[in-house]
């Protein structure tokens, strides 16, 4: 592994060794006038050529043709700076033109045919804007390559293979000059091997410049180690843009996706296109007493002329294109934002208004004030809506809540409000009802009711309703008048459903209190009120925690704890059981799997959740199960299910069945609350349970012989049946000390520690080893 990563490293910064490497030759160059350093341009070709392949062995690009062109190019320099060297180092005239030549010359068509490919590799629909900008660019450099390149050779007396060489050169620089321009221009400089490739065009084509125009204009270049040191640099520059690991993504740049002309590239636009009169007005090299050379350079200029008008009317196309897509894109969004309103205020399934319009229109249409205005809100439920679902299928069931909704729409007024506000539940705000009584309104969507209704597939599902009505005719609050709304909806179906009740400031505090609990209920986990606690249950003989149970509580901001044998009937009975019970599952597990995990030197804690007997009713219940174990990782054997004893006996072939295909998971089931008189000890050997819990009530009654037989008598029966037993409710050191003695293994209760919170529990468990023991005062 440790090779592996410095190989990595090696590779990383191999492009920087590369540089610094070569730059010390370069100055070793520089140093040395011996003919001997004319070694050391091949030399660093030669190197460039090996950098170039061990990156495209390093970095792999696709295709790698593109760089292997390029490598090819650079190997042909390194061939011809070996020759030309091995002139100068003999000390003998370089003949021109040479071997030398050839291979410098078949260079470029390799560099250019890689650069058109790296071109070709990011083609976008803008790929003649940038062949444009390039164009202009090359063109504006001719202008000068012709005044002080070309004309001086034109002038000279060159013969025919000499002179041809000799242009070749210039005019091979503005190939690799358009090509280079080309690419930046599409693809911009977006990494650090694409800036040294910039650097390595640039380097030569300044090389070329300085050599080749004080070479034609006074027969020998000036400065001439500036030149082969530029040369030598951009040698550097393309092996290190081959080492760096950027270099995969060269072959597959992503055009830019800006089209307007930068500050930079105007500039240089206008200096070139400006070259060729400035040149003719400044008679640079006499071009005007030479008309072949102005006709030249007027051609240009004129092929540089329709360029930028070309460019221009790109530029007006793009900016009539741009402003059609910015005015699409103004109607796109208007549409968009008429949408995403509609959305925020109608619900998507029946598209009536939701919650939120509902609750704008009602604070809208109350009263401010008291007068005689008659308005009534209508709440409206679907008795037994959850049947239908469960024995039709939830897209029965959304099809049916659609058709209820058209029809309640059509039975409204055309000033009335109807909305959907949760499942099954719609309400309605009926403005100005004048002398019509709110409850006589309300029966005419109640009577709506006894007609069925038609679904798909030449159904009909018939389907009652219970109706809260609550009459306004003076100021109230939209919370209040659901509130009273939903007081009405609960004594409805406490009358046996389909009834519309008007509410009564008279309805008793009790059935408030039950109608506030249900309607904040619904929100309670949405709202993140729900927390689980975690009572220890402990080995009575050690003391050790061994498991605990995980137990819901719901803390409402601002207001009492709500206590569970207040609110988990009302829940039970509205069905939210169900969703409260997979999330005490998923977050009871979640934290049981942590702390397998992270409280050392403990063997893995048990945790008991609590199951009612709706959940068990629920088909998918064992799915919820199997669904929370795989997500939250907690092994089956650790969690234990607790279903009361009067769950088997209201539903005892549904329980077992669901028992059953539980245990088939892994996990294990308790029955909870065991002894408080629903069935006989001999039932248990028909219950596929695994552990029994004696229930509070017999541990409070004392050490009568009578209770203390009853509690033998379900401990022999289990220890028989090979079942765990585990006391409830020991809150004394008697309790715990007689239930020791009678052979109970288990027990838990406020003697040994009340619920807490799982940092609580987590806390306690990693500082403590053991709880109080019986006879820990003797």
């Amino acid at each position: 592994m440790e090779e592996a990563l410095h190989g990595e490293h090696v590779r990383k910064d191999a492009w920087w060794w590369f540089l610094t490497a070569g730059g010390l030759v370069v100055g070793a160059y520089l140093l040395v006038s011996a003919p001997v350093r004319h070694v050391f341009p091949p030399v660093l070709a030669s190197s460039a050529t090996a950098a170039i392949i061990v990156g495209i062995c390093w970095n792999r690009p696709r295709p790698a043709r593109l760089w292997y062109l390029f490598a090819a190019g650079m190997g042909l320099f390194a061939a011809a700076d070996f020759v030309y060297g091995s002139f100068q180092v003999a000390g003998t005239l370089v003949p021109f033109p040479s071997a030398a030549d050839v291979l410098y010359l078949s260079a470029y068509p390799c560099f250019a045919a890689g650069l058109i490919g790296l071109t070709s590799a990011s083609r976008g629909s803008k790929y003649w804007v940038p062949l444009l900008d390039a164009g202009v660019i090359t063109l504006g450099a001719s202008t000068l390559v012709w005044a002080f390149i070309v004309a001086p050779y034109l002038r000279s007396h060159l013969s025919a293979l000499p002179l041809a060489v000799s242009l070749a050169y210039p005019l091979a620089d503005l190939v690799l000059l358009c090509m280079a321009a080309r690419l930046v221009l599409t693809t911009g400089v977006r990494s650090y091997s694409l800036a040294l490739f910039t650097l390595w065009v640039g380097a030569t084509l300044a090389a070329d410049a300085l050599f080749y125009s004080t070479l034609a204009a006074t027969g020998e270049p000036i400065a001439e180690d500036v030149s082969y040191v530029l040369w030598s640099v951009s040698y550097l520059f393309l092996g290190a843009a081959a080492l760096h690991p950027s270099m995969a993504a060269t072959t597959r740049l992503v055009p830019r996706n800006e089209e307007r002309l930068s500050r930079v590239l105007k500039a240089v636009l206008i200096l070139l296109a400006l070259a060729g009169p400035v040149l003719v007005m400044a008679d640079v090299g006499d071009v005007r007493d030479e008309p072949g050379h102005a006709t030249v350079i007027a051609g240009i200029f004129a092929g540089l002329t329709l360029l930028l008008m070309l460019r221009i009317m790109l530029l007006a196309d793009q900016a009539y294109a741009r402003a059609r897509q910015a005015e699409e894109a103004l109607r796109e969004r208007t549409s968009l934002q008429r949408q995403l309103t509609h959305q925020a205020f109608h619900d998507p399934l029946t598209g009536l208004a939701n919650r939120a319009q509902f609750s704008k229109r009602l604070e809208h249409g109350l009263p401010r004030t008291s007068g005689t205005v008659n308005a009534a809100v209508l709440v409206i439920d679907l008795d037994y809506f959850k049947d239908i679902n469960d024995s039709l299928g939830h897209p029965v069931g959304d099809e049916l809540l659609i058709t209820v909704g058209h029809r309640l729409l059509g039975t409204a007024r055309h000033s009335d409000t109807v909305a959907r506000i949760g499942g099954d539940e719609f309400a309605i705000l009926a403005e100005d009802l004048q002398d019509t009584p709110a409850e006589r309104f309300a029966h005419r969507f109640l009577e709506r009711f006894k007609d069925p209704f038609a679904i798909s597939g030449d159904r009909s599902v018939f389907v009652t309703a219970s109706l809260g009505i609550v009459a306004i005719n003076e100021p109230i609050t939209f919370n209040d008048a659901l509130r009273n709304a939903d007081i009405a909806l609960y004594v409805a179906k406490e009358r046996g459903r389909n009834h519309a009740v008007l509410f009564e400031p008279s309805m008793s505090l009790a059935q408030q209190n039950h109608a506030r609990i249900a309607q904040d209920l619904r929100h309670a986990l949405t709202r993140t009120e729900m927390a689980v606690h975690y009572q220890p249950v402990v080995d009575l003989s050690t003391g050790e925690v061994t498991g605990v149970e995980a137990l819901v509580r719901w803390q409402q901001p601002g207001r009492a704890e709500t206590p569970p044998e207040l609110f988990i009937p009302i829940a039970e009975e509205t069905g939210l059981i169900v969703p409260i019970g997979a999330w005490v599952l998923r977050e009871a597990c979640s934290k049981g799997r942590h702390w397998h995990d992270t409280v050392p030197g403990r063997p893995a804690l048990s945790v008991a959740v609590n199951v009612s007997g709706r959940q068990l009713q629920d088909h998918r219940f064992p799915d919820t199960v199997r669904q929370v174990l795989s997500e939250t990782g907690f092994p089956p054997t650790s969690l234990i299910l607790e279903i009361t004893e009067s769950t088997f006996i209201s539903d005892a072939e549904t329980a077992s069945t669901r028992i059953r295909t539980l245990r088939d998971l892994g996990v294990r089931i308790s029955i909870d609350d065991f002894g408080t008189g629903y069935s006989s000890l001999a039932s248990l050997r028909d219950l596929p349970v695994d552990i029994v819990k004696i229930d509070q009530s017999l541990v409070l009654r004392g050490a009568a012989d009578v209770n203390n037989r009853l509690i033998q008598a379900i401990l022999h029966l289990g220890y028989a049946l090979d079942l765990d037993t585990v006391a409830e409710g020991i809150e004394t050191p008697d309790q715990a000390e007689r239930l020791h003695a009678l052979g109970c293994p288990h027990g838990q209760g406020f003697y040994y520690a009340r619920p807490m919170t799982s940092n609580a529990l987590e806390a306690y468990l990693a500082t403590r080893a053991t709880l109080t023991l019986p006879n820990s005062d003797k």
